[in-house]
C-alpha cells in the first residue's frame, strides 16, 4: 500500500562532463580548497587528455582546477575505484576516473527539503583511485590546467579569497 504523501520515484541520471579532464588513474591524490560558498577541486589529469588540454613539457605532472560556485554541500572520501560499486549512483552508470553530473538528483531533492538555495541545484561527481568527490553547486568552471600540483594549488587558493 502506498502513502498519499509519497513523491514520484526520483530517477538519478549520470552524464559525463566532457569539458573537464578525466582524472588520472595512477597519480597523486586530488585536493580541495574551499571557502564558505566556493569550492575548487584540483586533481591530476589523465594522460589521455594531455593532448586535448596541453601542450605540456615531458617533465610536467599536469593538474587541473575546477571551480564550483555557490556550493552548499561537498565531500571527498570513499568509495574509490576498487569499491565504487557501493556508491548509490553505481547502478545509474557512475564511472571510474570521470567527471560527471547527476540529472534529476535525489541528493538535490533531499537537500532541497532543508532549504537549498535556488542557485545550487546541480549535483557533480568526480571519481578517483582512492576517493569520490561530490558537490551540490550552481555550476562548474574549468579554471585552468597547469604543469604541476604546486601551480594548481596556488591558483586554487587565489580563487577562494
Amino acid at each position: 500500500m502506498t502513502s498519499v504523501h509519497e513523491s514520484p520515484q526520483q530517477e538519478d541520471q549520470v552524464l559525463l562532463l566532457d569539458s573537464v579532464p578525466h582524472p588520472a588513474a595512477d597519480a597523486a591524490e586530488p585536493f580541495i580548497v574551499a571557502s564558505d560558498r566556493r569550492v575548487i577541486l584540483a586533481y591530476p589529469i589523465a594522460e589521455s587528455d594531455f593532448e586535448r588540454f596541453g601542450p605540456f613539457d615531458p617533465d610536467d605532472d599536469p593538474f587541473c582546477a575546477v571551480l564550483f560556485p555557490d556550493t552548499v554541500f561537498h565531500r571527498l572520501g570513499p568509495p574509490g575505484d576498487r569499491d565504487l560499486e557501493i556508491h548509490p549512483l553505481a547502478s545509474q552508470g557512475l564511472a571510474a576516473f570521470a567527471a560527471q553530473e547527476v540529472i534529476n538528483s535525489s541528493l538535490v531533492d533531499e537537500l532541497s527539503a532543508v532549504s537549498l538555495p535556488e542557485l545550487a541545484k546541480r549535483h557533480f561527481v568526480i571519481t578517483f583511485l582512492e576517493s569520490t568527490f561530490e558537490c551540490i553547486a550552481s555550476d562548474y568552471t574549468l579554471v585552468g590546467v597547469y604543469g604541476a600540483a604546486e601551480i594548481a594549488s596556488r591558483e586554487a587558493f587565489a580563487l577562494v579569497r
